[in-house]
């Protein structure tokens, strides 16, 4: 699934931060709501960062052509 090295490790981070989002969101409505908390910004962190990451090495895939 992954070209390369970068590529391989950002698909793992998104996987872990899709993980960890829903978890952080069903703990919030139980009562440990710290730590719900704590995993919802995780998991958003991690989505961003391998969104932003995916952004930054797709533009060197790119080699152009028609």
């Amino acid at each position: 699934m992954a070209a390369n090295r970068q590529q391989g490790a950002y698909l793992m981070e998104f996987i872990a931060g899709f993980t960890t989002f829903p978890a952080g969101l069903i703990l919030l409505g139980s009562s440990s709501t710290l730590f719900g908390v704590l995993l919802t910004i995780a998991g958003i962190g991690m989505l961003v960062h391998s969104a932003v990451g995916f952004r930054r090495i797709k533009k060197l895939e790119y080699s152009g052509g028609s």
